[in-house]
């Protein structure tokens, strides 16, 4: 079964490196693609027949943060079982914040290596959707 992720990110650049990755791993996934917090809350509350299976959150966006998001898409019933992954440059273990402290399944911090990318990813969606 092909399952949903969605990635809201305000860089162009890392939502095509993301993609990129997804696309060449072995787990059948598709990827979707929000520019910003609000595009993806109105893309989650005006379309919730086809909602995502997971959710990769970037922390530092214009308008709308990673924080803000998170927090508006915990407040919604109907999205917010949808394990949300908070993607970000920084390491937010290292700043003593726990991801069930926020409401999310876990922190992944954005590489510049695309092989590290790939392996990473498949090793977390992986932990996160058993086969």
């Amino acid at each position: 079964m092909a399952r949903t992720v969605l990635l809201i990110d305000d860089d162009e650049d890392d939502a095509q490196f993301f993609s990129d990755a997804i696309k060449e791993l072995a787990i059948d996934m598709t990827m979707e693609y929000c520019s910003g917090g609000q595009q993806a809350l109105d893309r989650l509350t005006h379309n919730r027949t086809d909602t995502p299976d997971i959710i990769f959150l970037d922390l530092n966006m214009p308008a709308l943060n990673g924080w803000e998001c998170l927090r508006e898409i915990k407040k919604i019933a109907d999205i917010q079982h949808i394990p949300i992954v908070m993607y970000s440059t920084a390491n937010l273990y290292q700043e003593g914040v726990s991801p069930e402290d926020v409401g999310a399944k876990a922190f992944y911090r954005k590489s510049n290596s695309f092989s590290e990318l790939k392996t990473s990813l498949a090793a977390l969606l992986r932990s996160i959707f058993p086969q």
